[in-house]
């Protein structure tokens, strides 16, 4: 150990560029690769020092690397006609280029060459087919260990840009999104734990509510006999339990909270894909004839309509957007709609 020094980084990269047809086609490729080491971390001291932590250099090396690929066009280019589009493509990954045997995370997907931007929760015990177990009081039983349950970067992004212009019309759209990733999806298990969640409003909760009668059984399986032992990876390595259906009726309420706890205890149903497609600009402007600008002493006048955000399609993703750093209960994204007029006088 090492009192805390400047963490470092250093990073390189590597490009090239093709341009076709009297530069009408373009593509650019570029690979780039950094690494953070002289990482800085807390740690315990004696309380006898008057301090209770201090910031240390760990040995641990972490790795980012991808691609990213942009092509150009200049689809059509005429007199009164001009459509040019540009797509781009890109992937990131995050590898441990070493750890520190003292202070990296002891799980085992924390390894060199392993990924850095793991997720993990603990799952419900589920048996061979994949049910889900529930205890003697009908509660889903819990794994004693957390477990790896994805990746928190997506598999790749994209974007892609285009521009029309007719005469004195252009018109601008531009498309983005991300493929992949998951992430804890914190406003969904609040309103779950809450009661707030528009899919929680169905029979089984009016019947306890209204009609006073319990009528929910959790779907999975039920242990008739026998147990299960488990390592410290959360690994099974001893299991006779004998399985029977479910069939122990329960609170809707109680089952529903207790399988979304508060957001600080994630569970796997709540870990949603960070899938997602924007129409992120879309805009459309109209320049004024010559003629009418000399008219008004004008050089130059246009005239438009702007929006941002207008559309988003998610693959899992209902009541946040997956396109910001971390759902902690963050605000809606903020559709724009804006209009545009320029003089130049």
């Amino acid at each position: 150990m090492q009192l805390s020094s400047l963490q470092t980084s250093r990073s390189y990269e590597f490009g090239t560029a093709f341009h076709l047809f009297d530069n009408r086609l373009r593509f650019d490729l570029a690979y780039y690769n950094k690494l953070n080491y002289n990482n800085i971390r807390s740690a315990r001291i004696s309380s006898t020092t008057g301090y209770y932590n201090t910031l240390i250099n760990y040995g641990e090396e972490q790795h980012r690397k991808g691609f990213e690929v942009t092509i150009f066009g200049d689809i059509i280019k005429s007199k009164d006609l001009t459509w040019n589009a540009t797509f781009n493509w890109a992937r990131d990954r995050y590898y441990y280029g070493e750890v520190d045997p003292v202070y990296s995370t002891k799980k085992t997907y924390v390894a060199e060459g392993k990924r850095y931007d793991w997720l993990d929760a603990k799952d419900y015990q589920r048996d061979p087919t994949g049910n889900i177990i529930h205890g003697k009081d009908g509660m889903p039983l819990i794994n004693p260990v957390a477990t790896l349950q994805g990746f928190t970067s997506p598999d790749w992004v994209f974007g892609l840009s285009t521009s029309l212009t007719y005469r004195n019309l252009t018109f601008d759209l531009s498309i983005d999104g991300k493929v992949g990733g998951i992430a804890h999806a914190t406003i969904d298990q609040a309103m779950w734990n809450s009661g707030s969640h528009i899919d929680s409003d169905n029979q089984y909760r009016y019947d306890e509510v209204v009609n006073k009668k319990q009528t929910f059984v959790g779907k999975g399986v039920k242990v008739v006999s026998g147990s299960a032992e488990w390592d410290v990876d959360g690994n099974i390595i001893r299991d006779d339990r004998v399985y029977a259906p479910n069939d122990k009726v329960v609170s809707y309420e109680t089952y529903v909270t207790r399988i979304n706890p508060y957001i600080g205890e994630i569970r796997t149903q709540n870990l949603l894909n960070k899938t997602f497609v924007k129409l992120r600009n879309l805009a459309v402007n109209y320049s004024l004839p010559q003629k009418f600008c000399s008219r008004l002493s004008l050089k130059q006048a246009s005239v438009g309509v702007v929006g941002q955000n207008l559309l988003m399609w998610t693959k899992d993703f209902k009541f946040s957007d997956p396109d910001v750093g971390s759902d902690n209960i963050n605000s809606p994204s903020i559709r724009y709609v804006g209009f545009n007029l320029k003089l130049n006088f």
